[in-house]
């Protein structure tokens, strides 16, 4: 059971003593953040352990890094919260959203990325497909290292997906037509407020904004 790992990796007094520090990782743009940092996987029994945290997009599995390995959290039936930096993220099936709003309607982000196999160069010098996109040569899965043949390298593609919950359903959010679909009581309001504050769906910090206007609005 994975509460039990990580209740013996407390009880070990390994965790406790690493608040304050951070692991760098390879090949960092397959995770969420930059390094391991400790954080805090509240579970429901109200129990709260420290561990070093990170949230792997292309795999959308929480990590945690211990004795110079990096480890999938499993038993995610067992887990309220989890606590990284300042932000919340909470189980969903298989994989974790990060809570941006919480209340009458909420907001989350299945933050999630796609990986790519790079087009090879074309002819006369160029190449079939232009990208910003980061590569790697391997992705981190859990405790296993996925190489592709010949180390040819990955494109790792963001792909975030917004959730909306009302009602207790969740709805994605893809465009403002899905978006006004789930307040048909509300919609013309709601289209107001995004036009008069000029807010882009495909932001979250604008949907923020509009989710918390939603909450407010008198019914």
């Amino acid at each position: 059971m994975m509460k039990n790992i990580i209740l013996s990796f407390l009880v070990s007094g390994v965790t406790l003593s690493l608040a304050g520090q951070t692991d760098s990782v390879k090949n960092p743009e397959q995770f969420m953040f930059p390094g391991f940092s400790v954080g805090v996987v509240k579970l429901k029994t109200g129990e709260k352990i420290p561990l070093r945290l990170n949230y792997n997009v292309a795999t959308e599995r929480m990590v945690f890094y211990q004795n110079n390995q990096v480890f999938d959290l499993t038993e995610y039936e067992t887990v309220d919260t989890i606590y990284i930096q300042g932000r919340k993220f909470v189980p969903a099936n298989r994989v974790f959203y990060e809570t941006l709003v919480r209340g009458e309607v909420s907001l989350f982000i299945q933050h999630r990325a796609k990986i790519i196999q790079p087009s090879r160069p074309a002819a006369y010098g160029g190449t079939s497909q232009v990208s910003s996109s980061t590569y790697i040569s391997n992705l981190r899965m859990g405790g296993e290292t996925f190489r592709m043949k010949n180390n040819q390298e990955l494109r790792v593609e963001p792909d975030p997906m917004i959730w909306i919950r009302k009602d207790n359903e969740m709805h994605p959010v893809i465009n403002k037509k899905s978006l006004l679909k789930i307040f048909p009581e509300d919609k013309n309001r709601i289209s107001d407020y995004i036009r008069q504050n000029n807010l882009n769906i495909e932001n979250p910090d604008d949907l923020i904004k509009l989710t918390k206007y939603y909450n407010g609005l008198s019914r």
